[in-house]
């Protein structure tokens, strides 16, 4: 079953540093057309959504679309930075590390809710942004700007499960034998896209559950000790 798709709006004032009057309206039109082009590309799908159609749908002429963005690809690429950070690239911290949920992970002194909170920080995440990213890796080949985005996003999240590793790793808990980068090869493949467009937004799991679904997957095969089967 395939759910209805959905478009989250992320506020980014807190990453944002202060602008002059014309990089903030530079930087609200980026939003604005990367929010109509998400809906558009997610609903009428990326092929089909010509950038006329953005623009009309944000509430801008066409010169300004390309203005913010010069080609359908680098809109989509817009609209993966807004889903994952809240505003473009050009606007925003691109440390993922740095968002609030990472930190709360990493500072987690027990291993079993440490990997809970880490489940649920890229549920959020991916509740925003997998339709998106969806569209990116399915577009990327031949496109070099895409393919460039699909390996930014790739990189970045895998070096936010590679923390928890290595949290796990330094803590001592971590299975005897997995190493970190088999571990963070584990985690990238639980708690990625394909894994939540596959079980949420084609087979209608909640949120939670895919959540709850991760976090005893992850302990299992990551924290083995801290595993109880009747959770």
């Amino acid at each position: 079953m395939r759910s209805a798709a959905t478009v989250s709006h992320v506020t980014s004032s807190d990453t944002v540093p202060p602008r002059d009057g014309r990089a903030a309206r530079a930087a609200a039109s980026r939003a604005r057309i990367a929010e109509a082009a998400t809906r558009l590309f997610l609903t009428d799908g990326y092929g089909p959504t010509t950038i006329t159609a953005v623009g009309r749908a944000a509430g801008l002429g066409v010169q300004t679309v390309y203005y913010s963005y010069p080609s359908k690809s680098d809109i989509l690429v817009g609209c993966l930075d807004h889903a994952v950070d809240g505003a473009d690239r050009r606007d925003a911290a691109p440390d993922l590390a740095d968002q609030p949920w990472v930190r709360a992970v990493v500072a987690e002194p027990d291993p079993a809710r440490r990997v809970f909170l880490h489940a649920r920080g890229a549920a959020e995440l991916l509740g925003r942004a997998a339709g998106v990213q969806d569209l990116v890796r399915a577009h990327a080949v031949g496109d070099p700007v895409l393919h460039a985005a699909w390996e930014r996003d790739e990189a970045r999240r895998r070096a936010v499960h590679r923390l928890l590793v290595e949290a796990c790793d330094r803590d001592g808990v971590l299975r005897p034998g997995l190493d970190v980068e088999r571990a963070t090869d584990v985690v990238a493949l639980v708690l990625g896209p394909e894994t939540w467009n596959a079980l949420v937004r084609r087979g209608g799991w909640s949120a939670l559950a895919w959540a709850r679904w991760a976090h005893r997957t992850l302990l299992a095969d990551l924290v083995p000790s801290r595993w109880d089967p009747e959770a």
